[in-house]
């Protein structure tokens, strides 16, 4: 096996493990959606690693998360995503390309390359909270405008830091991992 590919491999095995291992940390907030880590280590794998290898992290960890507590509340997937709050974890797969897609831009500066990794993030977020809205509005029976107050608004300026760390953290981390191949 050669080295760019064991390297791939071994990446990519490392940040489902950071998946597994944030996402279960939750901070309950009174309603029902915990304020979670599972957010930030998706953006900081999109931001970090190229379109398949952060695509196959996050899978993985899904995959994983379907057998193991790894969601919000001690779930397993076969109980969160068919919920009312798995619009939020199946969305994760969609994150991924929204934010591959601003950090595959070319720029000519540093500053470049976090802005339009912050800007990926935060569309990437909004992205998660649309279908995460929608299939909570839809099977529970709330209005949209409802759900959004309890699984959104409480969660925005969290997220914003959460896409900042991540930004901040994955773009660095993208230009070590650039050096070692």
């Amino acid at each position: 096996m050669n080295h760019k590919k064991l390297l791939r491999m071994t990446t990519c095995a490392i940040f489902a493990a950071i998946l597994c291992v944030l996402s279960p940390i939750v901070i309950p907030l009174g309603g029902p959606i915990p304020f979670a880590m599972q957010i930030f280590a998706v953006m900081l794998c999109a931001v970090t690693l190229d379109w398949a290898t952060a695509q196959i992290s996050v899978l993985v960890y899904l995959l994983i998360g379907l057998f193991l507590p790894l969601f919000s509340g001690g779930n397993t997937g076969l109980t969160a995503i068919p919920g009312p709050t798995g619009g939020y974890i199946w969305s994760y797969l969609l994150m991924v390309p929204v934010i591959r897609f601003f950090r595959h831009i070319p720029v000519e500066k540093r500053w470049e390359e976090y802005a339009l990794s912050l800007l990926g993030c935060v569309l990437a977020v909004a992205l998660c909270y649309l279908c995460g809205t929608v299939q909570f509005s839809l099977l529970t029976g709330r209005s949209f405008r409802e759900a959004l107050g309890v699984c959104v608004l409480p969660f925005v300026g969290f997220d914003l830091v959460k896409a900042l760390a991540a930004t901040l953290l994955g773009v660095e981390l993208s230009h070590i991992l650039k050096k070692i191949r």
